[in-house]
């Protein structure tokens, strides 16, 4: 009787840690392939753009809030724009899984899409998971998001969501 639930016990433990490994291989792999989607997010996250001269300025005991520009709560200090893919439903959005740009500059976004074939998109303040479709933008903003979709490790590298586009006629 007591070998019997000694065995019992036993076979309970190993299937214990086997559902463990599984679990922790699984979820191991779903942060694998979360952090090869954009590895320089990552390595840029944690890290703050701050020179040698306001680094030694901070040293010298100088007050950090006077020496560094203030950032807006929940951004990062290295970022101006994003790049990534565009996500959505993928029988309304034509441009799902295309490659886009983003710039936030006076109270807009400003979006291109495709770098080789450019539409652009400007979200307002109040648009979260929408866009308007436009003929065109400034030119400043065109050449930066041209500049920054041929070199997208200088951006927030994040997949943008759009649930609807107004597209142009």
């Amino acid at each position: 009787m007591l070998g019997r639930v000694m065995a019992d016990l036993q076979k309970g433990l190993m299937v214990l840690l086997v559902a463990g490994f599984i679990g922790y291989a699984g979820f191991a792999m779903l942060d694998i392939e979360y952090l090869s989607q954009s590895p320089t997010a990552v390595t840029k996250a944690g890290s703050a753009d701050v020179s040698e001269k306001d680094l030694q300025a901070i040293m010298d005991g100088e007050d950090p809030t006077e020496v560094l520009e203030p950032t807006a709560a929940g951004k990062s200090l290295n970022y101006i724009c994003d790049t990534g893919y565009i996500a959505g439903d993928m029988d309304k959005n034509r441009f799902s899984k295309i490659s886009y740009a983003s710039i936030a500059h006076e109270g807009k976004t400003y979006i291109q899409i495709s770098r080789y074939s450019p539409t652009y998109l400007i979200q307002e303040n109040y648009q979260i998971v929408s866009a308007t479709e436009v003929r065109d933008i400034p030119a400043e903003i065109k050449n930066m998001l041209d500049r920054k979709i041929k070199n997208p490790a200088e951006c927030d590298q994040q997949d943008l969501y759009l649930s609807n586009i107004r597209h142009l006629k």
